[in-house]
């Protein structure tokens, strides 16, 4: 079941994930189908790593490398520290017009690194 957790969560392109994102998952990767509801192995998919909380074996086993930052959700996607910005900056997220954007799409490299190029609904206060 891990294999398939890693599958899921590392290839960008394939039906079979296409078909199980449309009916089990929204952009931010949050079930919202009811339990009753889901296939027997997705369900055994969805909890196989998880412990308590849900931060599990599984979760802290596998860690993101972000590389062109193409297939990462930058809000969506826990890819620092194990935990996803749209909740560790909740207030953030609310002003950021980079919601359902990748790392790759908010930002560029360049010579002298990396560059941020975040919209947000108003201008920061000086």
């Amino acid at each position: 079941m891990a294999k398939w957790k890693l599958r899921l969560m590392s290839e960008a392109k394939g039906k079979w994930k296409d078909i199980l994102e449309s009916k089990y998952t929204v952009l931010s990767g949050v079930n919202h189908v009811r339990s009753c509801c889901q296939s027997w192995w997705w369900r055994d998919l969805e909890n196989i790593c998880r412990e308590g909380d849900g931060v599990g074996w599984f979760q802290q086993a596998v860690a993101w490398n972000v590389r062109s930052g193409d297939s990462v959700h930058l809000w969506e996607d826990p890819w620092i520290n194990n935990s996803n910005i749209k909740e560790l900056y909740p207030r953030l997220f609310s002003l950021s017009l980079n919601q359902g954007m990748t790392v790759g799409e908010a930002g560029f490299w360049d010579d002298y690194g990396w560059h941020w190029h975040l919209k947000w609904r108003r201008e920061r206060f000086n």
